[in-house]
Formats: structure tokens, C-alpha cells, sequence
């Protein structure tokens, strides 16, 4: 046997000898709640629940609902509970995860004013960008979406566009694990 080919199969014998299996996780689970901020007149504060998962940490498809306290201004009170679908890539930047992501859904309008009320669904499309930031066990994920809604049909006109800033706090529980 020649050298070079002696020197070839040490070097593949000693690579598998030590050569470990690959493994990677199949996915994540996230659990957890929402606080939020938006045009005060309308949204305001808010809080909710999340539920998600991202499937090969590539994709994240979740669902949420919240709900916005809005504001009493001259004797007429806004609120505004949201049920959306979360859609969103995951790409990898360090030890974070940028989403830029799609919510869609509905918002469901309330104005109560002088004894009386109104309610009003409206079609809920919100681009957006989160950044999920492991901490221990937790990850925290501030987020920027932009509410697109229809207009309700209420007592009195509300503003039913404009930025959301939420901060999700979440308990991503692994799925699974795959191994090569």
C-alpha cells in the first residue's frame, strides 16, 4: 500500500472513530402572555395570551388574543379585544431570532357612550417584527406590528390604524429531537 493511501485511510479511520451523531431540534412549543401598547384613543394598554410553535425553528405559526383597554374620553369608552394568526420566518442572528411575521385575523370594537353601545368585527391584517431573546428559560420577544383594520361602525369614529408595540414573554418547551 502506498504512503499517501496509509496516510488517507488513518485519517478517515480516526474521523469515524470520533465523529459523534449530528442532532437538531425538530421544533419549539411557546406558552405564554402578551402586553401590549397602541394609539391611546383606541388600543391603549393591553394583555393576552400566546400560543405558538415553530416547527424545524424555521417558521413560527401562532395564535393570540388580547385585550386593549383603550380610553373614556367625554363620557365615550373604546376597547378592543384582538384573535389573530401569527405567521413569521425565524432567521437566525446570533444567539437571537429575528421574525418578521404576518397577523391575521379580526378585532372586535366596543364603545360604550350615554347608556348606549356599540360593537363592531373588523378584518385585522398586521405586518410586523419581533426579536425573541433567550433568557434562562424564558425568552422574551419585543415585537412592532402595524394595525391594519377596517373601519367600525361605532357611536363615534376611532382611529383603527396605527403602530401596536408588545413585549410576549414565553416558555418555549422543545418538541423533539432528531439524530444523524
Amino acid at each position: 500500500m502506498r504512503p499517501a493511501a496509509r496516510v488517507c485511510l488513518a485519517i478517515s479511520g480516526v474521523v469515524l472513530l470520533s465523529a459523534s451523531p449530528l442532532a437538531g431540534q425538530i421544533g419549539e412549543l411557546h406558552l405564554g402572555v402578551v402586553t401590549s401598547y397602541g394609539t391611546p384613543d383606541t388600543y391603549g394598554p393591553g394583555a393576552g395570551l400566546v400560543v405558538g410553535v415553530a416547527p424545524g425553528r424555521l417558521v413560527y405559526v401562532g395564535v393570540r388574543w388580547s385585550y386593549q383597554v383603550g380610553a373614556t374620553k367625554l363620557q365615550v369608552r373604546n376597547r378592543v379585544q384582538a384573535f389573530a394568526v401569527d405567521l413569521g420566518v425565524q432567521i437566525p442572528v446570533g444567539a437571537l431570532e429575528v421574525v418578521p411575521s404576518m397577523s391575521l385575523g379580526v378585532l372586535r370594537f366596543a364603545q360604550r357612550a350615554a347608556g348606549a353601545s356599540r360593537h363592531s368585527t373588523e378584518f385585522l391584517a398586521a405586518p410586523g417584527l419581533s426579536v425573541e431573546i433567550p433568557v434562562a428559560r424564558v425568552a422574551l420577544i419585543p415585537e412592532v406590528q402595524l394595525y391594519l383594520a377596517g373601519s367600525p361602525a361605532l357611536l363615534q369614529p376611532v382611529t383603527h390604524r396605527g403602530v401596536l408595540a408588545s413585549m410576549r414573554l414565553v416558555v418555549p418547551i422543545e418538541v423533539s429531537r432528531f439524530k444523524w
